[in-house]
């Protein structure tokens, strides 16, 4: 009897220190921490993501900003717009907001006066999409005459003025959005963009003073790195989403990534950086599909095709982050598949990086961070079907499992609408 009281004390014992470890995960996800300038309330950020719901010109429409009024109230510690195209053969798409004209100020500062309202924080993300443009109409941009991988678009090689000009819209574009009431600015350097495109020896054949070397193709970063800090100034926060890597033959090396990364580092302009994919074949390379979705899990979200497939384990650009944190001292957001408050503190308890950027979560659960900050533990709702990807650049970003009925017109715009478009 002495001997099963004992045990029955050990199984307690480990019981209590199970909960106490399961009650204690994201307490590091909750705690603040700073990007420049901007304290932060915890270290959830609402990663950049995609909304089309932008006007003709990129103009900021109210549906996006009762929509982001919606995100400031969500609890995240930081939000990051979608891409703001900074000049206008930089769009990727007719429905991508827009931050290339003066007249677009006004319609920024309502989304950012929404977001403070609520108490929230956010970053304007500025990008050029390059060759990586879904436009019709339009003459893209590129380093070198080559086909891109994603679009099967070979742009026009870009001219001296060409660069400066662009170097320059990013600058002026940081300014608008300072004015506009953002709390820093972001921007896409990543997953194909134009910024992809100098850094890689597979897009970038030129033999001049933006390509030829690695340090060459390195030189467009850093100059609109520098243009975007003249603008705003010392003291305003400025992070940036910069490819480490490319996922593509004959493509940029993680050495010779990590080695650019290091050097824009020690070069003292950036407050965090967000390593990511720099040239890419397919998105599902970058935003892969199922992460840490069980069979049973599966089966509860009418994911039945999911059952007898594979999916992804969360965090998948962990490595990634470790890689870069071991290079770089500012700090480093981990952003791909973070699905659980225990892999959240997994992850910051190693060192392993500074920040967490979920983007998916937040589509499905807008108020996710204000969720865990409230007590939740465990898994987020999103199951990273990626239905939401499949309707970019043509129906508003929602999530197309809630409720489960808006499913059936996912079915009906992916085989039918999007097969007249083709036809």
């Amino acid at each position: 009897m002495g001997r099963q009281k004992v045990a029955w004390q050990d199984l307690h014992s480990q019981s209590s220190a199970f909960v106490a470890r399961y009650e204690q995960a994201a307490v590091r996800a909750l705690q603040p921490g700073r990007l420049g300038s901007v304290e932060l309330s915890n270290r959830i950020i609402r990663a950049a993501t995609s909304e089309s719901m932008g006007g003709p010109r990129g103009e900021i429409t109210p549906q996006a900003v009762e929509f982001y009024r919606k995100l400031g109230a969500g609890g995240a510690g930081l939000i990051m717009t979608g891409h703001l195209f900074v000049h206008p053969r930089g769009r990727h798409n007719a429905v991508q907001f827009g931050i290339d004209s003066d007249g677009l100020i006004d319609g920024h500062a309502r989304l950012t006066e929404a977001v403070h309202r609520e108490g929230g924080k956010i970053f304007a993300e500025l990008a050029h999409a390059g060759s990586q443009t879904a436009m019709r109409g339009i003459e893209p941009l590129a380093p070198s005459p080559v086909v891109n991988p994603m679009t099967g678009v070979a742009a026009a090689e870009m001219t001296e003025a060409d660069i400066e000009d662009v170097v320059e819209a990013f600058g002026t574009a940081a300014w608008r959005a300072k004015t506009a009431g953002y709390d820093g600015i972001h921007f896409a350097g990543a997953n194909g963009y134009l910024f992809s495109q100098f850094m890689s020896p597979y897009s970038n054949k030129r033999d001049d003073a933006w390509g030829g070397d690695a340090h060459r193709r390195g030189r467009f970063p850093m100059a609109v790195i520098g243009r975007i800090r003249a603008a705003i100034g010392k003291d305003f926060a400025f992070t940036g989403r910069l490819g480490a890597a490319d996922n593509v033959e004959g493509g940029m090396t993680l050495s010779e990534g990590l080695d650019r990364l290091e050097a824009i580092d020690i070069a003292g302009e950036l407050d965090g950086i967000e390593p990511a994919l720099n040239i890419i074949h397919d998105y599902e390379e970058n935003i892969r599909p199922y992460v840490g979705v069980g069979p049973r899990r599966a089966a509860q979200d009418w994911l039945f095709h999911r059952i007898f497939s594979r999916g992804y384990p969360e965090a998948y650009f962990r490595s990634l982050a470790r890689s870069v944190k071991q290079r770089v001292r500012m700090p480093v957001i981990l952003m791909g598949g973070i699905r659980s408050t225990e892999i959240m503190e997994e992850i910051l308890a190693s060192g392993d990086a500074d920040f967490l950027a979920l983007s998916r979560p937040f589509i499905r659960e807008p108020d996710i961070a204000r969720q865990i900050v409230n007590g939740r533990r465990g898994k987020v709702a999103c199951v990273s079907c990626n239905a939401c990807l499949m309707h970019d650049g043509m129906d508003p970003l929602q999530c197309w499992r809630t409720p489960k009925w808006r499913l059936a017109q996912h079915f009906y715009d992916v085989l039918w609408r999007d097969r007249a478009r083709s036809a």
